[in-house]
């Protein structure tokens, strides 16, 4: 009996030890392919060869958009085969790069023994809509984000609904636009206060020559998403050989001392697309932006206050010290509606408390004068009765 209990528990193990087998030998078919590196060669003056690890999100459509929308001209004067793209896979795109770096280098070398320039990227800055030239600064930013998310639809999961944090990115087009309007010079520092995942604050440092832009930005995963957009951003604009303004992309809360006083010494321009921004939120933003320099624009969605102005509370409403007027939109300027939402700009100008002071003294003394008018009259009326 005890030979055959043996027997059976060492059938049991052979059995246990074939299932384990059976299982990594499954987990084996299913491990992940190697992770390859693709080099695509820059053929832009100052350009620095990009290269992209194939388990970055949407790296082989990234690839595919530099090939169709950046080398578009020069791919034909290449000796090689045009790649068709809707039938490539991983290992079909490492055999086109590689023979495409090794006709590229070749083709630098012609250029530069020609005494010819390699290519010029289009001027981003002061185009029109429709060009090409914004297009390419546009796809820059929209690179940028590809590769730094799998899937941006986890950003409205994220975020409260109609709260303070509703995600609502303000779309380049519209930014362009506004940055337009505004006549940005290079002295302008300039602030987006909510800037999500930093694109409007990568396509403004691509797009104006200005002095810096910051974002600032409280919650983690856009804040996380935004840190990897600026690397990505970085990487292509060494690739494309282009140097940016200065930005800088920071995780917190703008209402803190730190961030607060930085808005208030450095901002020239502010942006905010606060239409979800509560009352509360709204207060304590307004007490920064009473203390920002005269000369300081700000843009915005939703008025700064909503009060009504009057003798009483004048010194104390934000209109009394700035000067509102529209700016342009767009049709379509928002990422999440199909409706157009209206923009504002208004001018910090602290000198204009008093002439408000002036009005309102001005229109106490009319009023003033009526009462003692309307009194004198009434008292002459009295005398006539009594005389009579």
């Amino acid at each position: 009996m005890q030979g055959v209990r043996s027997a059976r528990k060492s059938q049991k193990r052979s059995q246990t030890s074939d299932k384990s087998q059976n299982v990594a030998s499954k987990k084996m078919k299913k491990a992940d392919p190697p992770v390859q590196i693709y080099k695509v060669q820059s053929l832009y003056r100052n350009g620095v060869d990009l290269l992209l690890r194939s388990d970055e999100p949407h790296a082989e459509e990234v690839i595919e958009t530099i090939f169709k929308e950046y080398y578009k001209n020069v791919l034909p004067r290449l000796p090689l085969q045009q790649p068709d793209w809707n039938n490539m896979d991983s290992v079909g795109l490492l055999s086109f790069l590689d023979i495409f770096n090794t006709a590229a280098e070749k083709f630098k070398e012609e250029v530069v023994q020609r005494r010819r320039a390699l290519l010029t990227p289009a001027r981003w800055q002061k185009v029109h809509l429709d060009s090409d030239s914004f297009k390419e600064g546009h796809l820059a930013t929209v690179l940028a984000r590809m590769l730094s998310a799998e899937d941006e639809r986890v950003l409205k999961k994220h975020y409260k609904s109609f709260s303070n944090e509703t995600y609502g990115a303000t779309t380049t087009q519209q930014m362009k636009h506004l940055l337009d309007q505004l006549g940005v010079k290079e002295d302008d520092v300039i602030f987006d206060l909510g800037s999500g995942i930093g694109q409007l604050v990568t396509f403004t440092a691509s797009y104006a020559n200005v002095a810096k832009v910051y974002g600032i930005e409280t919650c983690a995963l856009p804040a996380a998403i935004a840190a990897k957009i600026s690397e990505n951003f970085q990487r292509l604009m060494n690739f494309f050989g282009k140097v940016s303004s200065p930005f800088k992309l920071i995780k917190g809360d703008f209402l803190t001392a730190e961030n607060s006083e930085l808005i208030k010494k450095e901002a020239t321009i502010i942006f905010m697309n606060n239409l979800r921004f509560d009352n509360d939120l709204m207060d304590d933003l307004k007490e920064i932006l009473h203390f920002c320099k005269s000369g300081t624009r700000i843009v915005f969605t939703k008025p700064i206050d909503n009060t009504r102005m009057t003798e009483k509370n004048y010194v104390e409403h934000f209109d009394s010290y700035s000067d509102t007027s529209d700016l342009d939109s767009i049709e379509c300027n928002m990422e999440w509606t199909d409706k157009t939402i209206p923009f504002w700009v208004t001018t910090m100008r602290h000198e204009k408390i008093v002439e408000k002071a002036a009005e309102y003294e001005a229109e106490k003394a009319r009023r003033e004068a009526k009462e003692e008018a309307r009194r004198l009259a009434k008292a002459e009326k009295a005398t006539l009765i009594t005389s009579s």
